[in-house]
């Protein structure tokens, strides 16, 4: 499935303070597999953007 690009910035942001939640916690709330999530924090991540 792909997302919008406003969709993917506002779960990221779930991921960053002061929000922090977990990837089971953000994938419950959004219905996107911890799979997926863990796949846009590492493109994130990958350029060169501050992630947890």
């Amino acid at each position: 499935m792909v997302y919008p690009k406003e969709r993917k910035e506002a779960v990221l942001k779930k991921m960053l303070p002061p929000n922090i939640k977990t990837m089971s916690e953000i994938s419950k709330e959004e219905g996107i597999c911890e799979g997926t999530l863990y796949n846009w924090r590492k493109v994130v991540r990958a350029e060169g953007r501050l992630m947890p």
